[in-house]
C-alpha cells in the first residue's frame, strides 16, 4: 500500500531567541543491536529501553564544533535519505588524545549531541556513525590551535531525533569526560 504524504501545518516565524552551537557531544559505541526507544510528544525519543551503551563526554569549546544535516532527495530514483556530519575540536595533542583518535577512527558509534540550547540530538539510530576525517595539528603561531579536527558522518532514512534531557541522561556516563 502506498504511503500517503500529508502536511498538516505551517511554519510561523518565531521570536529572534535561538542560538548555534554545541556544547558537548557524546559519543557511544554502535553495538550492533537495534535501538529501542519510546517516542513521545513530536516524535522525541523520551526513553532508551535496549541497543544503547555507556556514552562518553568529549567537551566543546564554544564556536568550535558544528552539526549539519543534508537531505538528499532523487525524483528520478523515488529515493530520500539524510547525511549528517558533525565536526568536533579537540585540544592540546597528547598521547592520550592521539590514542582516542585511533579509536575513534576504527570505530562505529552512535552520538548523542547537546547544543547551546540544551537539545539533544542523535545520530546513528539505524546505521553507526564513523569518523570520515581527522586532522591533527600543532599549529604554527602560537595563537593556533594545538589539537585536531575530527568529522563524523553517517547516512539514516530519516532526520536525526531529538532525545529528552530524560533519556540522554540514561546512557551518558557520569565519569565520562
Amino acid at each position: 500500500m502506498p504511503t500517503t504524504c500529508v502536511l498538516t501545518s505551517g511554519y510561523s516565524l518565531g521570536c529572534r531567541d535561538s542560538i548555534g552551537g554545541i556544547q558537548e557531544v557524546y559519543i557511544g559505541e554502535y553495538n550492533g543491536s537495534t535501538l529501542a526507544y519510546t517516542l513521545g510528544t513530536d516524535s522525541i525519543i523520551a526513553t532508551f529501553s535496549a541497543g544503547t551503551s555507556s556514552f562518553y563526554t568529549f567537551q566543546q569549546e564554544i564556536e568550535t564544533a558544528s552539526y549539519t544535516e543534508n537531505g538528499q532527495f532523487s525524483t528520478e530514483n523515488g529515493t530520500s535519505f539524510y547525511e549528517q556530519t558533525l565536526t568536533i575540536a579537540v585540544h592540546k595533542l597528547e598521547a592520550s588524545l592521539r590514542n582516542k583518535i585511533l579509536v575513534l577512527g576504527q570505530g562505529k558509534w552512535r552520538i548523542l549531541i547537546k547544543d547551546q540550547r540544551g537539545i539533544y540530538r542523535l545520530m546513528g539510530v539505524q546505521n553507526p556513525v564513523r569518523v570520515s576525517a581527522s586532522t591533527p595539528n600543532v599549529g604554527k603561531a602560537y595563537g593556533d590551535m594545538n589539537g585536531a579536527t575530527i568529522t563524523f558522518m553517517c547516512k539514516e532514512p530519516s532526520p536525526a531525533f531529538i532525545v529528552s534531557s530524560t533519556a540522554a541522561l540514561q546512557v551518558i556516563t557520569a565519569a565520562g569526560v
